[in-house]
């Protein structure tokens, strides 16, 4: 196992990865994390680990709903385990990315707006993840749907700290 943990990880970013394009590189490292439910009115608490893979060119993460101390025999109605694999595309100066989990796998794409890195998802363009702020110790995570009129509707908002 440790072989492929070795492989797969990388240490620093890649030199063919463009510094105006590492959007995600800030992530790398462990948070904890809020997430509200605005259409549920839930709020549970949650992690999110990220690290630089295949030669500095990608990122990986998984994110854990509730967090692993939180967890109880009983399972959470936003009970959620998975991995986002993110690449930088040098052909269209995009990331390309798939978020899997049980049962499912959604493809996004991700580029800068307005100040936020934006995923759009590929199979619904009304569905988006926008990391709305990253600093160096919390960051500002959003599920949005966009409305016929151009408006967004927040569904979640997720408010992390550096752990």
């Amino acid at each position: 196992m440790q072989n492929f943990i070795e492989t797969l990880t990388s240490e620093a970013k890649s030199d063919e990865l463009p510094e105006e394009y590492d959007y995600f590189g800030a992530l790398v490292g462990s948070w904890s994390f809020d997430y509200i439910d605005h259409n549920t009115l839930r709020t549970v608490k949650g992690e999110w680990h990220f690290a630089r893979i295949l030669e500095g060119m990608a990122i990986q993460d998984v994110i854990i709903l509730p967090s692993r101390d939180t967890r109880t025999a009983t399972p959470h109605p936003d009970e959620e385990y998975g991995t986002t694999l993110r690449i930088y595309n040098p052909g269209t100066h995009a990331w390309d990315i798939a978020y899997c989990f049980t049962g499912k796998i959604i493809r996004l794409e991700a580029r800068k707006q307005d100040g936020m890195i934006v995923l759009t998802n590929i199979a619904d363009e009304r569905q988006k993840w926008v990391f709305a702020s990253i600093e160096d110790n919390a960051f500002h995570w959003q599920n949005v749907t966009v409305a016929d009129d151009g408006t967004w509707h927040i569904n979640v908002d997720l408010y992390a700290t550096r752990c």
